[in-house]
């Protein structure tokens, strides 16, 4: 016997089509958002610059300090954005990354993550691209004045960091990068990420 297609066949497999299609979409989880700290860690040798850190960072600064033989480390800044999976932050601001004792030349900071989602390892997100760029103030020297005393001016420097295509664990801080400070007594910025799950 040949099935024949009427209206009525059609209509039912219409309505079971949309009926699945609202069931599945109710099923679907809100889509997922993260938080992204970003703490910005100066190093020197220099004994003016200490500052505690928070304890969070704990195991990065005993790694920095073994590494590259400085004797001190401060937090410079920390900040903080949220954004959703496949998601880009871009982020403006000021900071005293060279130093917190001369707010009249700050730092001025520019970063950028592209393209933030879950990545094909459990518990890890893969990013399209980190993009940090500073101008930060170096001294230099102009001469004498008429009693003979040395003369400085400030001008900027422009230092950064770009990474394309990076992984990195959820809830783990974790060093992007590192960049040299203009000044002589061999000072770094270190660059640490943090990446955690959010409730909607």
């Amino acid at each position: 016997m040949k099935f024949q297609f009427t209206y009525l066949n059609i209509a039912a497999c219409l309505l079971l089509f949309v009926v699945g299609a609202m069931a599945q979409a109710e099923q679907r989880s809100p889509e997922s958002s993260y938080e992204i700290t970003l703490s910005v860690l100066s190093g020197s040798n220099d004994a003016a610059q200490k500052g505690d850190l928070p304890q969070s960072l704990a195991l990065i600064a005993k790694q920095l300090r073994s590494s590259f033989g400085l004797t001190n480390l401060r937090l410079a800044d920390t900040y903080v954005g949220r954004i959703g999976n496949g998601g880009n932050i871009n982020y403006k601001s000021l900071a005293n990354i060279d130093s917190p004792s001369q707010p009249e030349t700050p730092s001025f900071l520019d970063w950028t993550i592209t393209g933030l989602r879950n990545a094909s390892n459990p518990n890890s997100f893969f990013m399209q691209a980190f993009r940090f760029g500073a101008r930060v103030p170096v001294r230099v020297g102009a001469g004498t004045d008429p009693n003979g005393r040395p003369l400085s001016s400030i001008q900027y420097e422009s230092i950064g960091l770009n990474v394309d295509r990076l992984t990195v664990g959820e809830n783990t801080p974790v060093l992007i990068g590192t960049i040299a400070l203009p000044k002589a007594d061999g000072g770094r910025v270190f660059l640490v990420l943090n990446v955690s799950p959010t409730a909607n």
